[in-house]
């Protein structure tokens, strides 16, 4: 099946509104049509487009950790014991309905997924590894990487020229 993202041109104007959206996701579709310097009529229509296409994938709000009394941040480093299409849709499959798992990305080089993991405590961390170990994900070995202190996060992607396709 092809890609809707395959049918879309983006150009000034979308990247406008990306970026606008990017800042401010709860802006609402009149002032953002203010901003991108288009008509109201227009600038709906183009989000409309975006959004089925899939270019715009939702709207959410960055809540502060603190929210819940403290959550520490551990990057795990993912590599599976097997590397068979097979395994890496189980474990992807998986994965989808963890809540503790933020984030997961397929990656090159040594291991095969890096994750963000949100735990209430190392304790809590811990055992949450050990319970993945036990429910057949195929994980071989993990490597944690404890997140200190959050310098970066949540950046807009950079938007440059439209990507011709």
């Amino acid at each position: 099946m092809k890609s809707k993202l395959n049918t879309v041109r983006l150009d000034a104007w979308d990247l406008r509104i990306l970026a606008e959206l990017q800042a401010d996701g709860r802006i609402s579709k009149s002032e953002l049509a203010k901003r991108v310097h288009l008509s109201a009529s227009a600038c709906s229509e183009r989000l409309r487009i975006l959004e089925t296409a899939g270019i715009i994938e939702g709207y959410c709000a960055r809540l502060s950790p603190s929210l819940t009394g403290g959550v520490i941040f551990v990057m795990v480093e993912v590599v599976l014991d097997r590397h068979r299409l097979e395994d890496q849709r189980h474990f992807e499959t998986a994965i989808q309905g963890i809540s503790e798992i933020l984030d997961c990305w397929a990656i090159g080089g040594r291991v095969d997924y890096l994750m963000r993991v949100a735990a209430p405590s190392m304790a809590a961390y811990q055992e949450f590894m050990e319970g993945l170990l036990q429910v057949g994900l195929g994980i071989d070995q993990y490597y944690s990487l404890i997140v200190t202190k959050s310098i970066k996060s949540n950046s807009p992607i950079p938007l440059s020229a439209p990507r011709q396709r």
